[in-house]
């Protein structure tokens, strides 16, 4: 019965506050990184609010260079990559007359490479619209957040002990105990749930830049960083994260066939060791979930919500699962007269 109320109880939650989900998930990232400067600040008898105002320009400022530091290079590529985008069905042609000639010369037999191309460029046209229309609304929504996330995250790290003890106090006292044990025990498997993403992207991220290095693809480390941070979407990043080293290569100077195969080869190995070893082993058992629970989640939640419901379909899924087992747990030491249950 308390499982049944909690878990109507989030689903509402969840559909109220769909619009600000992503950013309230990236405010709270924010705030678990800056959280302990704060702390730092503090205990060097700064006032909190300066404190946090302090850590918080600081932040926006680097943003800031960083962005002013990166943006023309950006912009510069991004021209470059708009002036070859015309003449893709071109560099795809030209792969496909490789890889006709090889095939006539090796295996005695070809196709017509013209109808391959036709076709590639067609299929390619067609996923790129309906991709663009899903990521243009998806970048809407980000430029919004990202309005609101600064503000967000300023009174998360001014205000958000004296929220949490408001809440607690809130409890009647036979609930207070058992209230802070459910806190304390989600925020740490959060927390290992944080640690398991970081070590699933970074890990992603390096084999990809090794395997773009050796396979002397361009921006080996800027490709690799982002297929790490594509593959984090669940399903839909697997198929994501192939575009970018494959456009790249389309794209170069002089692209060839081998190049695009190899693109592909170290996504694949990289996904495939993400597979078989850091989602079962790293995030699914830091979140002490089983695989199939993670999968039909992910599924549920991008269906109801999008690519919002993707990435926080995990934290979510098994935030539940511990309030619902500390409950229980809570029931079984306290007692149903201790905790007022019955």
């Amino acid at each position: 019965m308390v499982f049944a109320v909690g878990l109507g109880a989030a689903w509402i939650f969840l559909s109220v506050a769909s619009p600000i989900l992503f950013t309230l998930a990236l405010s709270a990232m924010f705030y678990a990184a800056l959280s302990p400067t704060v702390d730092n600040l503090v205990r060097r008898d700064i006032e909190k609010s300066t404190a946090v105002a302090i850590v918080m320009v600081v932040v926006v400022l680097l943003m800031l260079t960083l962005t002013a530091l990166l943006y023309p290079l950006i912009s510069h590529q991004f021209e470059t990559f708009s002036s070859r985008a015309g003449q893709l069905d071109e560099r795809i042609l030209g792969l496909c007359l490789q890889v006709d000639t090889w095939v006539r010369t090796h295996l005695g037999f070809g196709f017509d490479p013209e109808k391959v191309a036709l076709n590639a460029v067609h299929d390619l046209t067609m996923r790129a619209g309906a991709m663009s229309s899903s990521v243009s609304s998806y970048f809407n929504d980000v430029a919004f957040s990202l309005l609101l996330v600064p503000l967000v995250t300023f009174f998360l790290l001014k205000d958000y002990r004296m929220l949490r003890s408001e809440a607690m106090q809130a409890l009647p006292n036979r609930y207070f105990e058992l209230g802070w044990m459910v806190y304390n025990v989600a925020t740490n498997q959060l927390q290992n749930y944080a640690r398991g993403i970081f070590i699933q992207a970074l890990s992603m991220s390096l084999i990809c830049t090794v395997g773009f290095w050796l396979a002397g693809i361009e921006y080996a480390p800027v490709l690799g960083l982002l297929v790490g941070l594509l593959n984090l979407i669940p399903f839909f990043g697997i198929s994501l994260a192939k575009i970018p080293p494959v456009l790249v290569v389309l794209l170069s100077d002089q692209p060839d066939f081998l190049s695009v195969v190899l693109a592909l080869l170290v996504v694949f190995v990289a996904q495939t060791v993400d597979n078989l070893y850091l989602m079962p082993r790293v995030v699914a058992k830091s979140a002490s979930l089983h695989p199939l629970t993670v999968m039909l989640g992910v599924m549920l939640a991008g269906y109801y919500y999008g690519f919002i419901g993707l990435i926080l379909a995990v934290p979510v899924i098994f935030s539940m699962k511990v309030i619902y087992s500390e409950l229980l747990r809570g029931f079984k030491h306290f007692g149903p007269q201790k905790t007022g249950f019955s």
